[in-house]
């Protein structure tokens, strides 16, 4: 996990003077919003199914929330589709039909089999996550990978701010399309199946 202050230092240097409460404050919202956008924070949580059970609550990890659901393997290579809970709730399956699965519209995450099990097996469910809104420490990789698109988000939101020491109105145009090109590069990566690589970045001085 990464604590909220070690974003600091990304953020203080375009937004100089802003207290820790306030510069918290909009770290945590640009994690939530860079994991929103791109859904690039996932987790594998096992799922073991039970005889005659239906309805699962999966267990997330602590200080998250769910953003979505990425997909439900039943082995490395078999995907489960994903229907509506209206779908599943209206049509009959036999115990032989292959599974399907719905997210139930209810907080936290619960999901729906078709047809119920009737025997026990470990499914993997991925979902995607983000922190919570009240969250001190956030998942290390909005930090290690995404460290600029979490920023640019943050400088944004202070930059934006009215009437403030650090308000800029033009450079939180910058930064926003800043927070726009790290998560379309995220995203983008995603689609083609590259996944989540580290990115380096050299600081130079302003000549």
């Amino acid at each position: 996990m990464a604590a909220l202050s070690a974003f600091y230092p990304w953020v203080s240097i375009a937004c100089p003077g802003v207290p820790n409460p306030v510069m918290d404050d909009a770290i945590r919202r640009a994690c939530r919003e860079f994991s929103k956008a791109t859904r690039s924070i996932t987790s594998d949580v096992s799922l073991p199914t039970v005889a005659s059970t239906q309805d699962y609550a999966p267990a997330l990890a602590t200080g998250t929330e769910l953003v979505s659901v990425v997909s439900l393997k039943r082995s490395a290579t078999e995907s489960l589709p994903q229907r509506t809970q209206e779908y599943i709730d209206a049509h009959d399956a036999s115990s032989g039909d292959a599974i399907e699965f719905c997210v139930l519209e209810t907080n936290p995450l619960s999901l729906r089999l078709r047809p119920t099990p009737d025997s026990i097996e470990t499914l993997t469910l991925k979902v995607a996550l983000m922190p919570l809104d009240d969250a001190t420490t956030v998942d290390s990789r909005l930090f290690d990978w995404h460290v600029e698109g979490v920023t640019a988000y943050a400088k944004y939101l202070l930059q934006n701010q009215v009437d403030k020491p650090w308000s800029n109105p033009d450079a939180a145009k910058f930064s926003f399309r800043q927070f726009e090109t790290q998560s379309s590069a995220v995203i983008i990566r995603r689609n083609q199946g590259y996944g989540t690589v580290p990115m380096s970045v050299e600081m130079r001085p302003f000549a």
